[in-house]
């Protein structure tokens, strides 16, 4: 019997992002790899739901933040601000449109603590 001589190689993972230029990269990374996604580059990125879930806690409080499978959208929580919705292809243009048109995260207001 005479062995297979091509080399057993796993299945790439295939998930996509795009890049800062909104040029797509594909993780080369085995498929069902734990942590960042990997592009033949060395470009990496996160997974969409550890993305979303950061915007989200950041700017909860003025902004609705979602995911569409292709870019990612901001509406402003208040029916009467200057720049309702905001959409970008990678989070980083969105956080960079959301800082430039409503001012950086807003901070958390301290709770008092209350007297003894």
């Amino acid at each position: 019997m005479i062995p297979d001589p091509r080399p057993v190689v796993p299945p790439p993972c295939g998930e996509s992002a795009l890049d800062p230029s909104a040029r797509r990269r594909v993780c080369a990374e085995e498929a069902g790899h734990d942590g960042e996604h990997v592009a033949v580059t060395g470009y990496r990125w996160e997974t969409p739901g550890a993305v979303l879930a950061r915007l989200q806690q950041t700017w909860e409080s003025t902004h609705r933040i979602a995911w569409t499978g292709t870019y990612w959208v901001a509406t402003a929580r208040d029916p009467r601000s200057r720049w309702r919705s905001h959409v970008e292809p990678t989070p980083a243009q969105l956080e960079a449109d959301l800082r430039r048109h409503t001012g950086h995260p807003p901070i958390p207001r301290q709770r008092r603590e209350t007297p003894r």
